[in-house]
């Protein structure tokens, strides 16, 4: 009835029911009977493996898990798989987004200060900060430039401004680069109109340039929360993080104009070329931002990165690419505030929609949208 090794799963042992040889070893392609799993506990597959080869490989299905088994290298998954299992949060995620930020390194305390600082101080804008997931994505795409040199156009209160400070330092040390500025080596030029977030961002860089971004630097950061933000009279606020990466804060009447003459080469500031130019400015201009990225590579190297925020505008491309608008429409019964609300929002869904559609057939740049937060597409010039 049965035929080679009847094979018991539960036990994972083989009786011999008759000689035939049914399958392939695993290891050399000879014809055998023998099934065992493999040695090596991070695998622990099921293969069949001739005895010439079960003996050479010690009982492991190939050369990298005998490797392992000779050097005893086991243990840092398994100390990683009791770790995943054993946390206590992991069933206690009721969103994606919960899910994925209790799955990512801790985001460190400063950021959430920096937070609740906006909402105390400039609590109308408070949800334009850029919160945990966006920000870590800024601090990871910064982290992997080239130089570590990123343009930001739109500090707000320096939320994003400390992410890309954090991955221009990390850039440093990778490099053994230090001392970034201006002109060479690591460094953040942000820019900003509004001068009330400018006052709250320039306090912000003050106390991670004095005291960084751990404890001491969130303490200095909580702080601001029970003080006046002092008013800051000059247009330029320098800063640094851990003497590594440079950071200067730029209050600008427009941004647009002043990047243009720095494409342009006309401009009083003249920064060595950015890795990455992020955009959360003016929407309505924002094609004029991007052409001034990719006129000349005096603003953004060629195969930098642009990346503009804000591009599913609370997912009203959607309606705007359909042209018609439900969600935001003139109900009879809205209040003239709700009904300016709604006429904006149309009105910039619908520009982001155009920017959207226009960019991506432009064929000097690779074009990535996420549906990260409100949408952030990440545009490679080529």
């Amino acid at each position: 009835m049965f035929k080679g090794t009847n094979f018991v799963f539960d036990g994972r042992l083989g009786r011999k029911i008759t000689d035939d040889a049914l399958g392939s070893c695993v290891t050399c392609g000879a014809e055998t009977s023998l099934v065992s799993n493999c040695r090596n506990d991070n695998c622990h597959k099921r293969i069949v493996q001739c005895e010439a080869c079960r003996t050479s490989f010690q009982g492991s299905c190939s050369t990298a898990c005998k490797n392992r088994l000779v050097n005893g290298a086991m243990a840092p998954r398994r100390l990683l798989d009791k770790s995943i299992a054993s946390t206590p949060e992991s069933g206690e995620y009721k969103t994606l987004d919960e899910y994925s930020i209790g799955l990512s390194t801790p985001v460190a305390a400063i950021y959430r200060e920096v937070e609740q600082n906006t909402q105390v101080h400039l609590p109308s804008g408070a949800h334009m900060v850029s919160g945990a997931s966006q920000g870590r994505m800024l601090a990871q795409l910064a982290s992997m430039t080239r130089e570590g040199r990123i343009l930001e156009l739109g500090t707000f209160t320096g939320y994003a401004t400390l992410c890309f400070l954090e991955g221009a330092r990390n850039v440093g040390e990778a490099v053994g680069a230090s001392n970034g500025n201006m002109e060479s080596g690591p460094y953040v030029l942000s820019m900003e109109r509004d001068p009330r977030a400018f006052n709250i961002a320039s306090s912000h860089l003050r106390a991670v340039t004095e005291k960084g971004l751990g404890v001491e630097g969130s303490e200095r950061v909580s702080a601001i929360r029970d003080n006046e933000v002092p008013e800051v009279d000059d247009s330029l606020v320098r800063g640094s993080l851990d003497g590594i990466a440079g950071c200067d804060l730029l209050r600008v009447t427009d941004a647009l104009a002043t990047v243009e003459d720095i494409a342009n080469g006309t401009a009083d500031l003249k920064p060595a070329p950015f890795d990455l130019v992020f955009v959360d400015a003016d929407k309505t201009r924002l094609l004029e931002y991007v052409e001034a990225c990719l006129s000349s590579d005096r603003l953004l190297k060629k195969g930098g990165m642009i990346v503009v925020d804000n591009v599913l505008w609370k997912g009203l491309v959607l309606e705007a690419s359909r042209g018609v608008f439900s969600s935001a429409a003139d109900a009879p019964t809205d209040s003239q505030t709700e009904l300016r609300r709604n006429r904006r929002a149309r009105k910039l869904a619908n520009q982001m929609h155009r920017f959207n559609s226009a960019i991506v057939q432009d064929n000097r740049v690779e074009v990535m949208l996420l549906p990260l937060r409100d949408g952030l597409s990440l545009i490679r010039k080529l």
